[in-house]
């Protein structure tokens, strides 16, 4: 079980289960709507899918050949790599959008002019 050429399949395993994990929950929506613990439901999602992705690369790499080993390793990379561009990619679009929505709400108004001389606290109500 710790082959030294096994040792990079476990950190990798984490990595790319946490991803799996925080997906599933974006689309189930675990998080929706419930607040400042949206995020811990969303991390909790990937802690638990990090520990199952460790357990099964305990008995992956007890039961196979390094060969395999090694090509789970880079497939683990290349998904890992996969993973962060999606999410980068989603943020940077994210961080568009709320500046475009700062740069509408910051250009002035001009002022409006009154329809009356008068205000409305000094008429009569009737």
């Amino acid at each position: 079980m710790l082959k030294l050429y096994s040792l990079l399949l476990y950190p990798l395993t984490l990595i790319a289960f946490f991803f799996v994990g925080i997906s599933y929950a974006g689309l189930v929506e675990a998080g929706k709507n419930q607040g400042l613990a949206g995020g811990a439901i969303v991390f909790g999602y990937g802690i638990m899918a990090a520990v199952i992705g460790l357990v099964i690369a305990l008995f992956v790499a007890y039961k196979t050949n390094r060969k395999t080993i090694f090509w789970l390793n880079i497939i683990l990379t290349v998904g890992i790599v996969v993973f962060y561009v999606f999410y980068h990619i989603k943020f940077l679009e994210r961080q568009k959008v709320k500046t475009l929505e700062k740069q509408n709400i910051e250009q002035p108004t001009q002022p409006t002019e009154p329809t009356s001389k008068t205000s409305a606290a000094t008429k009569p109500l009737v």
